[in-house]
């Protein structure tokens, strides 16, 4: 049977009353209640409610009929769902809301409202028809996981999220500026294992009651083990005097059923105005939290923006050096080394440098600290040592006398990676003898070197590679552990060769260092000659090999090839 063929399907008069009655019975089934309106008298009265009507509301019948339904809402007339009923009358369409309504006895409910307009007259709305739902338990429920979401369930503070939400709402007058503090509880992870998780849970709700006292505009638990609370300050006494609270309350120690805790608290924050970008603030006192918790004394870091900005060019910087390191960005220059007395060129030193994609050439003091600091260096110079091995393999082949490279070589590539091994496939690979490489050393490692390290030098001298000890005398040298490390050369650094003619003492010293060579049969290298007269003085002396500026500038690959070509004695000149 069509819909339109049912609709106009005449109800026969001998089911109209049992029909009426049906209706009234499953009416009677529902939870809900049915209201009805009549829309053509002034206020809109109810003229009729279902039974569900008093079970919900209180009221009876005889109370409600007559009166318009908006007195279920007591005081609370300014409610936003009120706004779409209004529309669904004045429009003569449906609407549904959840709105507040009040019982006979004063307490709230949660209406689930539907509207449905009646009418028998086309175009005209007669009746409104209303479904009352009590979603009361519902609503609550769906509150309860509401406030489950943005609470911590131990301490019943904001969640990090709420926190950020709490901080973001707050109403800054003019000339007043925003404290935001992160407080890390430091060494909580010890405080669990040696007094028990129970102890630690205590330890973090009395540190969230001590934040409490001290009434923050925004308070939350971030972390397992971090808080964050926020601070008006209109000066910047009010900022220290907030701080000096802060640190007082909580200063105290702990008192549990089974000890008394001294903790040591890791506290950063920041002071400025909410800004455009949400949250910022929060990151800025994080990032004084990391330099706090990095503090032995874990004294409190103020976010300095210097720091900051030195931070995130190191972020970038990482990432652009792990990139490098993909692509293959690294590539050597070589400073010749002369032969003092001859002229001849007998080796060099390979020095890195990285082809940035957008700034070019980079010397190694734009790179090698940050690449020390991520251990990216072992990865670089692993790299960088088999494409030297591989460039002096093949212009030694063309050479009566074949050059020495020297490479530099960082503390934890040493510690870290397996220079042996890697010198055993390198020659594999390259064809390269190993006396024709020398490792540069930093002169730290004479003091701070354990014997496994002394031992993987012996074994490289082994193999026939040269060590060298670069800018002797600079910093960390021991003279009474020297003669431990099997050294083959030591490098005179530049700021002695520079001040050979003003100052007696660093003379006396490069004779020293230059008494000390002989004396362990280690070739010594004067780094920085820049002068004819400094190269004759060192020649006196008896150092017998140098580089510097006076005889060439770092090369590239192809240029050192060509010098290799020119004759003893001949002074070049680059850059």
């Amino acid at each position: 049977m069509s819909a339109k063929f049912a609709a106009k399907a005449p109800i026969p008069a001998i089911l109209e009353g049992t029909l009426a009655d049906i209706a009234i019975a499953s009416i009677r089934l529902i939870p809900d209640a049915i209201v009805v309106a009549d829309m053509r008298e002034r206020d809109a009265p109810l003229i009729w409610v279902s039974e569900q009507f008093s079970a919900i509301t209180g009221y009876t019948a005889a109370e409600a009929i007559g009166k318009n339904c908006r007195y279920l809402q007591g005081s609370d007339r300014l409610q936003s769902e009120l706004g779409p009923i209004r529309e669904a009358l004045a429009s003569g369409t449906s609407a549904t809301v959840t709105m507040r309504n009040y019982r006979k006895d004063g307490t709230l409910f949660w209406n689930e409202l539907t509207l449905t307009p009646y009418s028998r007259t086309e175009g005209v709305v007669e009746y409104y028809v209303g479904l009352m739902r009590d979603v009361t338990a519902a609503k609550r429920s769906l509150d309860q996981a509401v406030d489950d979401a943005r609470l911590d369930r131990l301490t019943n503070l904001p969640n990090r999220y709420s926190f950020l939400e709490d901080v973001e709402k707050i109403d800054l007058p003019d000339n007043s500026r925003l404290l935001v503090v992160k407080i890390d509880i430091a060494e909580l992870h010890n405080i669990n294992s040696t007094y028990g998780y129970a102890a630690g849970d205590e330890i973090i709700c009395k540190t969230a009651s001590r934040l409490s006292s001290l009434s923050p505009d925004a308070l939350g638990r971030i972390g397992n083990n971090e808080f964050a609370a926020a601070f008006r300050v209109p000066t910047a006494a009010a900022e220290e005097k907030t701080l000096a609270q802060l640190t007082a309350a909580l200063r105290p120690p702990f008192t549990t059923p089974d000890a008394i805790i001294n903790i040591r608290y890791a506290l950063g924050y920041t002071v400025g105005d909410l800004g455009p970008v949400p949250g910022m603030l929060s990151q800025q006192a994080g990032q004084a939290l990391h330099e706090s918790k990095d503090d032995p004394h874990r004294a409190p870091r103020r976010f300095d923006e210097a720091a900051e900005r030195a931070s995130r060019h190191r972020s970038r910087l990482t990432a652009e050096l792990q990139q490098a390191v993909r692509d293959e960005n690294f590539v050597y220059h070589y400073q010749p080394q002369f032969d003092l007395l001859t002229g001849k060129i007998i080796g060099c030193e390979a020095l890195i440098r990285w082809d940035h994609p957008v700034f070019g050439l980079q010397g190694p003091d734009t790179f090698i600290g940050v690449a020390e600091e991520t251990g990216l260096i072992v990865d670089i110079e692993r790299a960088g040592i088999r494409k030297v091995a591989a460039f002096a393999a093949e212009l030694n082949a063309s050479l009566a006398e074949p050059l020495h490279f020297s490479v530099n070589v960082s503390p934890l590539e040493i510690v870290r990676g397996d220079l042996v091994g890697l010198i055993e496939d390198v020659v594999a690979e390259t064809g390269i003898k190993p006396a024709w490489l020398t490792f540069e050393l930093t002169e730290s490692l004479l003091t701070d070197s354990s014997e496994s390290v002394i031992a993987i030098f012996r074994r490289l001298r082994e193999l026939g590679v040269g060590l060298a000890i670069d800018d002797f005398g600079t910093g960390y040298s021991s003279l009474r552990s020297i003669d431990r490390f099997p050294i083959s050369e030591i490098k005179i650094d530049r700021s002695f060769t520079q001040d050979l003619r003003t100052s007696q003492t660093k003379r006396i010293l490069v004779e020293a260092i230059v008494a000390l060579g002989k004396a362990l049969s280690a070739r010594v290298v004067a780094e920085g000659i820049e002068t004819v007269e400094q190269k004759e003085e060192l020649k006196e002396m008896g150092c017998l090999f140098g580089q510097g500026y006076l005889f060439s500038h770092p090369l590239p690959a192809e240029e050192l090839v060509a010098l290799t070509r020119t004759p003893p004695n001949t002074v070049v000149r680059n850059g």
